[in-house]
């Protein structure tokens, strides 16, 4: 039997090189990185797993995560439903899209998921309308499915709203990478633009923490052309952090990108 108990992905932002992909990733938008993490994800909480068990198949991989959703939309039968629960069926279908995407090519199946998962995260705005996160979650669900534009435009535009009443940097960075995908170049400029002049702000305010200085980095190395300040940024928030925070280690990824990306010499850090 597989454990049932689901170790979380604490460490999954840190494998991505941009700050753009981590945010995307900590919304939910498990792409690419499989393999390993859901081994130890299927195997992980639980007793230890016998040789025979040690490797588990793709099928094992399927049936453990189909449990997890059977278990939750019956926990949601029998009672209200929670933005915790909603949350969990969501990244649950999630990880059903990643296996019957790596492992079966199941599009219909695939194509089931992302309308169950479009259904959750219309459930989660109208339960937590002024959240953005639900909305961006929804507009990069559109892009996937092919949507309507007019959809992606108008939860992009409460979701403007949304965060120039309540700025949070990793969601708006998100936004604008989502704009950009989505090819709505217009929107994804105003956006970058705004987004460039808070956190320009704040950080010659000296109000910008860490986190905020990243993806100030980030939009400056992906959107601004300044690939000169977006490296001294980096550069001193490696200085400043433990090497164990999880900004060091994002920081240290984008660093790493960004200079092999622009021929320049490989740096070891000690």
């Amino acid at each position: 039997m597989l454990a049932r108990k689901k170790a979380r992905p604490t460490n999954l932002k840190n494998k991505r090189w941009a700050g753009i992909i981590a945010a995307i990733l900590a919304l939910g938008m498990l792409v690419s990185v499989v393999g390993a993490y859901i081994g130890q994800t299927v195997g992980g909480g639980g007793a230890p797993l016998s040789e025979q068990q040690a490797e588990p198949e793709p099928e094992d991989y399927l049936n453990y995560y189909e449990g997890e959703v059977e278990r939750l939309e019956e926990q949601i039968q029998d009672g209200e439903a929670s933005e915790t629960l909603l949350l969990e069926l969501a990244e649950n279908y999630r990880y059903l899209t990643i296996v019957q995407e790596v492992f079966f090519d199941d599009r219909e199946a695939v194509k089931e998921y992302e309308e169950k998962l479009v259904s959750i995260f219309s459930d989660l705005v109208e339960m937590e309308p002024l959240n953005p996160t639900y909305r961006v979650e929804l507009i990069n669900l559109y892009i996937e499915r092919g949507e309507n534009e007019d959809l992606i435009a108008a939860e992009a535009n409460v979701a403007q709203e949304l965060l120039r009443d309540d700025p949070d940097p990793m969601i708006h960075l998100s936004l604008v990478q989502l704009l950009s995908i989505a090819g709505k170049d217009e929107l994804m400029e105003e956006e970058a633009e705004w987004l460039y002049n808070y956190l320009g702000s704040r950080a010659v305010s000296g109000m910008a923490d860490n986190e905020e200085l990243f993806y100030y980095a980030v939009l400056l190395g992906e959107y601004r052309g300044d690939p000169a300040a977006a490296e001294n940024i980096l550069e001193d928030i490696l200085e400043e952090e433990s090497e164990e925070s999880a900004i060091y280690q994002n920081a240290l990824s984008y660093l790493e990108y960004f200079r092999a990306n622009n021929d320049e010499q490989e740096i070891i850090f000690e």
